[in-house]
């Protein structure tokens, strides 16, 4: 922490999960309810979540944009596995991580501060979201499975064109 502050002047601050519980209550259900539609709607398909898993996937989305705006911050990382094992957080953060991305903001996974901020400073010089992935290539269909929550839909920039995606599952 004190390094990053050193080399790039990074201001990083620990909110604990009590703050990130308080932002995901606060949100209206109206607004998650809305949000978990648009999800659904913009998707190719939804493979395994219930509605119910969706919802509260958007609810956290809402509370991570709440989060870094009430805060004046650009990135957010989160202990996701450690605190969703101990049952402390109420739902993933990935749609909240993807949709940070797409807006020009970084979400990581995994409490990643390294990839935090290789994150940041690639997105400052090129524009463009970079993304954490443990990926395994499936060639019999041409495709990419990622294994970290963390990728924009607009690989391109916050302007570009979103691509298409399904929902799946955390596991």
């Amino acid at each position: 922490v004190a390094e990053a502050r050193e080399q790039f002047g990074l201001e990083i601050r620990t909110i604990g999960a009590a703050a990130l519980n308080a932002a995901y209550e606060a949100i209206p259900d109206e607004a998650a309810a809305a949000d978990a539609q648009r999800w659904i709607k913009n998707a190719e398909a939804v493979k395994e979540p219930p509605r119910e898993e969706i919802l509260k996937s958007a609810r956290m989305c809402l509370a991570l944009q709440k989060l870094l705006a009430d805060e004046k911050a650009q990135a957010i990382t989160i202990n996701c596995l450690g605190l969703f094992a101990q049952k402390v957080l109420p739902a993933y953060p990935c749609f909240g991580f993807a949709r940070l991305n797409d807006l020009g903001l970084t979400g990581v996974c995994e409490a990643d501060l390294p990839s935090t901020l290789t994150q940041i400073i690639y997105l400052h010089l090129t524009g463009k979201p970079g993304f954490v992935t443990d990926p395994l290539f499936d060639v019999s269909n041409n495709s990419v499975i990622h294994a970290h929550c963390v990728s924009a839909t607009k690989m391109d920039g916050p302007t570009g064109e979103a691509a298409p995606y399904v929902i799946r599952t955390h596991l």
